[in-house]
């Protein structure tokens, strides 16, 4: 069980004190207020799970009616609100989550702001339901005040008996807007949207039992667990826990990530499986975004994302959530440490993920980057095989074991080598990717703290191939800018190049080793490379490099050459991928062999 599920049980079994619902005095409200929209019914949903969560429920039931226009519920098992602040709470800048503007920087909480309540109320018929944790028996039912709104004034007050919790129940979404009507999808658009938003959050909170019924059908329910992993499974129904890697890093009490990434098989079509939270809160910020990509970049598929859940824990007093009015955005004080944190930490688990789990048979030969997985519509993953077949595999498919005890057979369309295992498995290697992985590793190694810093295996500065007639690269005016500041690192790199005069440079070397021949006729794009504005340009320049130097396809290699090859991808580090992530083994097992031959 992780440290993280053990702090969060921890956390619910010490409830703080109750604060007292106040209204925002004028200068707090002034400094907060940005004006709480309800643009469509997901917003409502939104806000009234948030309240739920910071009310410490263990147990949330949402139910949806029409897409959200019809009626939208929420019910919670949490602390309840007195009788007495029922009616405060409906108020504009009512809140019991902060009272001074300090209080911001100490924020444990999703709301704060207070207008939630207030907006649904004017743009809708809302019924708050509550009764206090304090009041009894919490397995007791007793009586507990309701109050009514419509369109923001009070229509109705009682009293009905319930466990202690709280009940917000919305009907008539925008009956007195009937121009934001117009802007509303279809029911299903709109319960597509609340399914998904309750996903991500019933991730966030693996320990709270979410229950979501659209339409009077159960669309969702977790156990509430306490574990990531079992979320995870209950939601997307992925039974291979081995599918799933745990991420652990931190930096003392400075700040910590944790979390699980899926390996490459899981590479999806879209970003929607990328979930990222900053204590507590899921986060859209456009810099947290990029870390994550450039983790992945190279390692998946160009067009494919991976199915990650990362938790950033920071002190309260280095976050500012206070940045959009959908509170969705934050800044952190120490930003960059944490986004070369998110880069690494995801690279680390893609780097080392295994192809396929040894136990999963999908129909036909087996990429050994990924396949398309189901999507959350999906019941699972079919299995067809148990672990016991394989046990005359000599090593799962792709690992570095694998693939050095592989022989060459023949060269298919000489472009793609095939290759037989000690177990009687059959691999397809297309050679060109091979040869750019190795290739593109062994500069990544030359040049890993930095271009203009590489040396050779000997200790000397990298010498360039001298080309027989100097290349002349005309630029744009921002790429020319930033080439110069760049041609001391191309030098390190043995891309000898100077200014020409205006926009032009003459290109008289090229970086030699492997592959150099290739490079002449590829002078100009290399330097288009090397003048893009890129923060990654390095390494997008590695594998340009590495592209254009591989072996081609087309080129006939003989036994000693195919032998040479696989042997030197057998050292990368990620012999599944080429640097693009596109794949380049295929892998047909015994046991499929057998099966579809009937032997």
């Amino acid at each position: 069980m992780s440290q993280l599920y053990e702090r969060a049980e921890n956390k619910l079994e010490q409830r703080p004190a109750r604060r007292p619902i106040v209204v925002l005095p004028d200068e707090v409200a002034e400094r907060i207020a940005a004006g709480e929209v309800i643009e469509r019914p997901i917003s409502v949903i939104k806000e009234l799970v948030e309240n739920a969560l910071d009310a410490q429920a263990r147990a949330i039931r949402i139910e949806v009616r029409g897409g959200g226009l019809r009626l939208m519920r929420v019910s919670d098992d949490g602390i309840g609100i007195p009788e007495d602040e029922l009616e405060r709470a409906c108020l504009r800048h009512s809140t019991s989550k902060l009272s001074t503007i300090e209080d911001l920087e100490r924020l444990g909480t999703l709301g704060f702001r207070g207008e939630a309540l207030a907006s649904i109320a004017t743009i809708a018929e809302m019924t708050l339901e509550s009764r206090a944790s304090e009041t009894g028996d919490a397995s007791e039912e007793r009586p507990a005040q309701f109050v009514t709104l419509r369109g923001g004034e009070v229509v109705e007050r009682g009293r009905k008996a319930r466990v202690p919790g709280t009940t917000v129940t919305v009907r008539d979404l925008f009956f007195n807007v009937p121009a934001r009507l117009k802007f509303i999808r279809g029911a299903r658009t709109e319960n597509g949207h609340i399914l998904h938003y309750i996903r991500r959050y019933a991730l966030g909170y693996p320990g709270v039992r979410f229950t979501l019924v659209l339409d009077e059908h159960i669309a969702l329910q977790t156990s509430g667990s306490g574990e990531l992993k079992t979320a995870l499974t209950e939601i997307y129904s992925l039974p291979l826990n081995e599918m799933l890697y745990e991420v652990e890093r931190g930096a003392g009490e400075q700040y910590r990530i944790h979390g699980y990434i899926g390996n490459r098989v899981l590479a999806q079509n879209n970003r929607q499986y990328v979930m990222l939270f900053v204590n507590g809160r899921w986060v859209q910020s456009r810099a947290l975004y990029d870390a994550v990509e450039k983790g992945y970049r190279g390692l998946l598929a160009k067009g494919k994302h991976p199915l990650l859940v990362l938790f950033i824990e920071v002190a309260p007093n280095e976050v500012d959530v206070n940045v959009h009015p959908a509170k969705t955005e934050v800044r952190l004080l120490r930003e960059r440490e944490v986004l070369d944190l998110l880069t690494e930490s995801v690279q680390a688990v893609l780097e080392r993920s295994p192809v396929l789990p040894e136990e999963v048979k999908f129909p036909g030969p087996v990429l050994v980057t990924q396949r398309r997985l189901p999507g959350a519509r999906r019941r699972g993953l079919h299995m067809s095989e148990t672990a016991e077949e394989y046990l005359a595999e000599a090593a799962p498919p792709a690992s570095a074991e694998a693939i050095a005890q592989l022989r060459p057979l023949a060269q298919l369309q000489r472009a793609v080598i095939l290759a037989e295992a000690p177990d009687g498995s059959l691999y397809l290697v297309d050679q060109h990717r091979a040869h750019e992985r190795v290739i593109y590793e062994h500069l990544r190694q030359r040049y890993a703290h930095g271009i203009d810093s590489a040396e050779d295996e000997e200790g000397e500065a990298v010498n360039g191939y001298l080309l027989l007639e100097p290349v002349i690269v005309e630029l744009k005016r921002h790429e020319a800018e930033l080439l110069e500041e760049r041609l001391p690192m191309l030098r390190g790199l043995g891309l000898e190049c100077e200014r020409f005069g205006g926009r032009s440079f003459l290109v008289r070397s090229i970086p030699g080793g492997e592959g150099h021949e290739q490079l002449a006729g590829q002078v100009e794009d290399l330097v288009q490379i090397a003048a893009e504005d890129n923060e990654d340009w390095e390494h997008s320049l590695l594998i340009g490099l590495s592209c254009r130097s591989a072996l081609r396809r087309g080129r006939e290699l003989s036994q000693g050459e195919q032998q040479s090859l696989l042997t030197s991808l057998a050292r990368a580090s990620v012999p599944a991928v080429c640097p693009h992530g596109s794949p380049i083994l295929l892998h047909y097992s015994r046991s499929f062999l057998i099966e579809k031959f009937d032997w």
